[in-house]
């Protein structure tokens, strides 16, 4: 799987073979088709593999209250590029996985970070196309509104959203949200982060209930970048950056 990400990267979905992820790995093209005929069979099972690390990653998200974990788990949507280290030291560049990230400079983890994006863009096209794509695809969708639906509806119970608020529409918008904003970032290169500031005040403006004792972090330590005036790359001189439900923004 580490080879199948590593070629991904190099190579593109339409340009990617057998033989290019056997080169990134200590197996032979004919020992990979031994346990997948086709391409397309292989990066099934990569996408299934993506699918475990990744609900394993955002399964569980830690918060004070369902806004805070609702606001933590898109910013873990929208702003992934900080765990790239941590994924290529996992996959390993040189086809191990304890030795460290193989990387040749600073920016090395973000530009790996876009091309697997933009690989697996490449994979989501096929969609349309390739069922089997589809299914997996269907599979992360599901999760990410089933993560939010009960994140809502915890907070519904709680008193810390909206009681009129409907779990499943705020599901299919935070699913959209995050697609939109990583297909933007890979074809457009779209990284200025004000989307975040937008998604902070449809929380705070509909989500959270008047009499809620919670705040909405206008700056979080997400790894991104923001968008307007919010904050700077060395963060937020004076305020602290937060504001109450209800309160002066």
């Amino acid at each position: 799987m580490g080879a199948t990400y590593r070629a991904l990267c190099e190579h593109g979905y339409a340009d990617l073979t057998m033989q290019d992820i056997a080169d990134e790995s200590d197996k032979s093209k004919a020992s990979l088709h031994y346990h997948y005929d086709t391409k397309e069979e292989l990066l099934l099972a990569f996408l299934d593999h993506l699918y475990d690390a990744f609900t394993d990653d955002v399964g569980e998200t830690d918060g004070d209250d369902a806004v805070d974990r609702l606001v933590t788990f898109v910013d873990e949507l929208l702003c992934p590029a900080e765990q790239t280290d941590e994924s290529r030291s996992e996959s390993g560049r040189d086809g191990t996985s304890d030795q460290g990230t193989g990387s040749d400079g600073p920016n090395d983890g973000a530009d790996e970070f876009e091309e697997f994006q933009t690989a697996l863009l490449e994979i989501k096209a096929q969609g349309p196309y390739v069922e089997a794509y589809r299914e997996q695809l269907e599979r992360v969708d599901a999760f990410v509104r089933g993560r939010v639906r009960e994140i809502v509806a915890d907070g519904i119970d709680e008193g810390t959203i909206h009681s009129d608020v409907d779990p499943d529409d705020t599901a299919a918008f935070v699913a959209t949200l995050v697609d939109g904003v990583n297909t933007r970032r890979v074809a457009l290169g779209e990284t200025d982060g004000s989307v975040r500031d937008t998604f902070l005040a449809y929380v705070r403006e509909n989500l959270v209930a008047p009499d809620a004792d919670v705040a909405v972090d206008l700056v979080g330590d997400t790894g991104c970048e923001t968008g307007g005036d919010t904050a700077d790359a060395a963060g937020v001189d004076g305020d602290d950056g937060r504001a109450t439900a209800g309160g002066d923004d």
